[in-house]
């Protein structure tokens, strides 16, 4: 007899969460990023939250998968893959346009009356109704977009001097980009769940004031924080960032108040 992880197997999962755990954190990466950006991230955060990677397809394992045509399409494949799983108490964090993609996922669900996360958080990401730099961006040519994101911290400079790790790279990111790039964030319906954004102080596409942007989404709690660090400002310093995380998503937990805080 087939146990409940392996009749539920899906590609967006290269692991299946703990089942012990009070709650799943499923995790969205950046554009040209893959899952294992993740990796370590359920070691610092301790056992009582699920570190759930998703991996999205075109990438790692699944890079012989066509890569998503665009935003729509690629949430209602992660509402259906990812549906068996969410029926337990669960919360999204989604890392620049992983946030878009993890704030559309939650809202999909919202309007068909099905769970949504106990908490939505984002880092490094653009409210939905902002113009996104990725619109932009996907027009520049390959090193150019190459130079963006070693200036952004996403690659590292020695990337330019290996010609087709620098093509694959670039053309990745390129596609997931343009699921920012085209978005359509339609009406502006707040998620009835509590919604954290993080920004890093230095990041060079971040400006005062843009992560409370995000309040219009929430009917619930809001709290914007800024935290050291660049646009991967979670990878400057896992274990501060990760402590923090796993505080507020166990203080969601214990407590129904809504409001809007602020730190830095």
């Amino acid at each position: 007899m087939l146990t409940f992880a392996q009749a539920t197997r899906t590609p967006y999962l290269p692991q299946a969460p703990d089942l012990r755990a009070p709650l799943r954190l499923f995790c969205f990466h950046h554009a040209g990023g893959t899952a294992a950006v993740f990796s370590g991230w359920q070691r610092l955060i301790g056992d009582g939250i699920s570190v759930v990677p998703v991996q999205l397809p075109g990438r790692a394992e699944r890079s012989g998968e066509p890569r998503p045509g665009g935003l729509p399409e690629l949430v209602a494949r992660l509402d259906t893959e990812l549906d068996p799983w969410l029926g337990a108490p669960h919360a999204f964090y989604g890392h620049s346009v992983g946030g878009l993609v993890a704030h559309a996922l939650a809202r999909h669900r919202a309007a068909a009356a099905r769970s949504v996360p106990e908490r939505l958080v984002v880092g490094g990401c653009f409210a939905p109704h902002r113009p996104h730099v990725a619109r932009a961006v996907t027009e520049l040519g390959e090193r150019d977009l190459a130079r963006w994101l070693v200036r952004l911290g996403g690659v590292s400079a020695a990337l330019l001097e290996y010609p087709q790790w620098l093509r694959a790279a670039v053309a990745l990111t390129r596609d997931d980009l343009a699921l920012a790039a085209h978005a359509d964030p339609g009406p502006l319906d707040p998620l009835p769940c509590p919604v954290d954004v993080f920004t890093g102080e230095n990041d060079p596409q971040a400006r005062e004031g843009e992560p409370h942007e995000w309040a219009r989404y929430t009917s619930g709690e809001f709290c914007a924080r800024w935290f050291p660090g660049g646009h991967f400002f979670p990878w400057d310093a896992p274990a501060a960032f990760l402590d923090h995380l796993g505080a507020r998503l166990t203080a969601g937990r214990r407590t129904e108040r809504a409001g809007v805080a602020t730190a830095r």
